[in-house]
């Protein structure tokens, strides 16, 4: 048989008016050609795209399939409209029907190279097309298939496979795609299909945006649904239900509206659905035959999130990804494991709050069946809402999202009165605290009343007064606007040249459980200190004179030569009282005698200080158990659990010293001084249990 070029039998304009309104992004048409490799049997459909130059960029579809021979080429590709299920042997399961999905090339390139081979046939045929602009309006003339000699792709793999397929598109324009990534590509591409139905057949993707991309691999593409942050997950059949019943149980978190009271726990919650025993009743009646009657049948699984704000959600699940270029939050139909609509949530026309927290993959495939009309819309990508097999298809989901939406407003409802209550209780424990706070200072002042004041009425008048004005004063200090203080917090003030000390602290009242927001630490990380010193009032003042915050003060040299440092102190000075902030120095000479009233907690202490010294050791502990018991005031009134104390040095006498006994010290407190302090100064690594063991004490 002579092989020569081949004439398509649609004209230049049918082309235009038809590929061009085909489909509507440029996934879409990667897609329909994926599905032409799966139709063709193929184990492996690759993806290559090469988007290093985006307005030309290239792609390779290619895949192991059955392949094409002249023949095929002439009387099956060369057709539009052709469906490819007649006479054929395994017509139940082929995607394609109409027969256009061959135009999917020509959507993404005017220019593309087709290549194909059979099994046991030595010859591989190649194809050009080409669709100029200016013959795109043409009506009478016929564009061509032009044999040419087998050119060099850029995945040279494919001329070692047996048989298969490979289509080669030029100057594909991918410019509006600027935030493209691989990731995406994996989640649009296995919204296409239901991959986990695909059996042995497998896609795999690669995209080159740079050319240190070109050495990468090709990478599986799978589903990522993020199961772990659904509220309730329904399932139509056995399959399903035992491939996602693993997840019932699992922990959910979401949050309170006030950020303060923590995160809120529930659990997920899988069942199977019971809308079968409905949609089976259902007959429909075939328009070819009246003899012909079947009946539909779901699969797959509908569940609700328990948030779609990305912050949240990613706690429960890693795999939660929405963005502009990708919106998961839809429910997806297949049929024949390819998808027939992307969304079918407007098509039910539920508008119940929580609407848009639905996610759903789901099969029905009597809307694709051989023995009634093809309901399929032009573009592929949706089907005839006027069928009745959508109609009852609609009537049905429509019963499951409404349950799945009730269980996520029971949730909430949960979670808005235990708020209620949390907000209840901390209002109440606010007032008694400020109780106490009112009774313990009136009893102070009151007990500096004296005998002579008592006989004097001008006297004992100006000294009452003085003590209404020290209590407004500790009123005003404990309220934040109209509040009552309920947001406690430590202030490390120091110089950022003894960093080194303050991480000590920082890291490890985190590593115990103490969050960030409870700590306020200009050296940290994360913390910008342009930012910073733009903002130093309204830092000062939200962090010192706003909060229940406990001050640290480190002073050193540094601190005191530091404009920024001093006026923390006198922010402190002004606004605290004495029991609200504690002075710590590296040297006596450096302490600020203004904030030394009442301060009996003062003692030295630098990157050269011995941790093993008992009497540093134990200030030290002391010294992290007041911030502990500072920031635990305020988790009482939040209903927050609380941060677990260090244990106090236990001495051990000189009988039990004799006999062997150690002293336990707390191997977080030694390994981070060690870390953050020593280690960082001596610039080595220094093994704290055996140094611990050779001064004599047990690390626990």
């Amino acid at each position: 048989m002579s092989v020569n070029n081949i004439r398509l039998k649609f004209s230049y304009l049918a082309l235009k008016l038809l590929g061009k309104n085909l489909y509507s992004n440029a996934w879409a048409a990667i897609s329909e050609l994926v599905a032409n490799g799966l139709d063709a049997k193929a184990k492996k459909i690759n993806v290559y795209i090469d988007m290093t130059d985006k307005r030309n960029s290239k792609i390779e579809v290619f895949d192991d399939g059955c392949g094409m021979s002249f023949d095929d080429f002439e009387k099956k590709y060369s057709y539009i409209g052709r469906n490819r299920r007649d006479n054929s042997d395994d017509q139940d399961t082929v995607m394609g029907r109409k027969g256009i999905g061959k135009l999917a090339a020509l959507y993404l390139s005017r220019h593309y190279y087709i290549s194909s081979k059979e099994a046991g046939n030595n010859t591989q045929l190649t194809y050009e097309m080409d669709f100029p602009t200016e013959k795109e309006s043409l009506n009478d003339d016929f564009p061509e298939l032009k044999l040419v000699p087998n050119i060099k792709f850029l995945n040279q793999d494919f001329n070692q496979y047996k048989s298969g397929t490979m289509v080669h598109m030029e100057k594909v324009d991918l410019t509006g795609y600027a935030d493209f990534s691989l990731s995406i590509l994996e989640n649009v591409l296995s919204d296409f299909f239901s991959v986990d139905d695909l059996n042995d057949q497998n896609i795999f993707v690669k995209v080159v945006k740079s050319k240190s991309d070109i050495s990468k691999k090709f990478e599986k593409v799978k589903k990522k649904i993020p199961f772990k942050n659904m509220a309730e997950i329904l399932c139509f059949d056995e399959k399903t239900y035992n491939r996602l019943k693993k997840y019932c149980g699992e922990k959910l978190i979401l949050e309170y509206k006030n950020k303060d009271f923590g995160e809120y726990e529930s659990q997920i919650k899988v069942e199977k659905s019971l809308i079968n025993n409905d949609l089976g009743k259902q007959e429909f009646v075939s328009p070819l035959s009246s003899r012909i009657v079947k009946h539909g049948e779901l699969k797959g699984w509908i569940g609700i999130h328990s948030s779609i704000d990305t912050r949240i959600a990613i706690k429960n699940d890693k795999n939660f990804k929405k963005s502009k270029l990708y919106n998961p939050l839809k429910l997806r139909i297949y049929v024949r494991n390819k998808l027939a609509i992307s969304d079918f949530l407007p098509v039910i026309n539920n508008t119940q709050v929580f609407n848009n927290f639905i996610e759903g993959e789901i099969g029905f495939d009597i809307l694709d069946d051989n023995d009634f009309p093809d309901i399929a819309t032009t573009n592929r990508q949706n089907m005839d809402e006027n069928d009745r097999r959508i109609k009852v298809l609609a009537d049905n989901i429509k019963k499951v999202v409404t349950s799945l939406i009730q269980y996520r407003q029971n949730i909430a409802k949960k979670l808005n009165n235990q708020e209620k209550e949390k907000t209840k209780t901390l209002e109440t424990t606010a007032k008694n605290k400020m109780g106490d706070v009112v009774d313990k200072k009136m009893k102070d002042l009151y007990q500096d009343i004296d005998k002579d004041t008592l006989k004097h009425p001008k006297k004992l008048r100006k000294k009452l007064e003085d003590i209404k004005d020290d209590v407004k004063d500790t009123v005003i200090k404990n309220l934040k606007g109209d509040m009552i203080k309920t947001d406690y917090m430590i202030f490390f003030s120091h110089s950022r040249k003894n960093k080194a000390i303050m991480d000590f602290y920082f890291y490890l009242l985190k590593k115990i459980g103490v969050k960030d927001e409870e700590m306020f630490y200009t050296s940290r990380e994360n913390m910008s200190q342009v930012k910073l010193q733009e903002d130093l009032s309204r830092t000062i003042k939200q962090n010192i004179t706003r909060q229940n915050s406990f001050i640290f003060f480190y002073s050193t040299e540094d601190f005191k030569k530091s404009d920024f440092c001093m006026f923390e102190g006198g922010a402190a000075w002004a606004t605290r009282s004495l029991n609200d902030y504690i002075v710590t120095a590296d040297n006596f000479n450096n302490r600020l005698p203004y904030l030394e009233s009442d301060n009996k907690f003062l003692f030295e202490f630098d990157k050269n200080t011995d941790i093993f010294d008992m009497s540093k050791y134990s200030k030290i502990v002391e010294l992290l158990n007041l911030f502990i018991d500072h920031l635990n005031k305020g988790r009482k009134l939040k209903s927050i659990a609380c941060i677990p104390k260090f244990s106090d040095v236990k001495y051990k006498d000189k009988v039990q010293t004799e006999n062997g006994e150690k002293m336990i010290l707390d191997k977080n407190i030694i390994e981070y001084w060690y870390q953050y302090v020593t280690d960082e100064e001596n610039n080595n690594k220094i093994d704290v249990e055996a140094e611990a063991n050779k001064r004599g004490f047990v690390l626990k």
